[in-house]
């Protein structure tokens, strides 16, 4: 990145010559299989969330990452307790 650029010397560089300008976004009711087709197909690892013009956060791969292990652990879980209880 910019400081490989330079030697690992950023001296006076400015954000805005080293910023994403345009970034992809999210909003806070996308859904996560969502979120994560978008972050795969554009390579980005944090997306802004924004709603009506204003960044309330940053979520990041991890985060999706973590939330999809998440909903699959509770799904399996769910699955195992439903075949425990099958009638014979």
């Amino acid at each position: 990145g910019a400081l490989a650029k330079r030697g690992g010397a950023l001296g006076d560089v400015r954000v805005s010559e080293i910023m994403v300008k345009d970034p992809v976004t999210a909003t806070p009711d996308m859904e996560v299989n969502d979120l994560r087709r978008t972050m795969l197909d554009t390579s980005a690892r944090y997306l802004p969330v924004i709603q009506d013009g204003k960044l309330l956060g940053v979520v990041s791969f991890r985060d999706v990452a973590k939330a999809v292990l998440e909903e699959q652990d509770f799904e399996n879980k769910m699955l195992k307790g439903y075949i425990k209880n099958w009638p014979a």
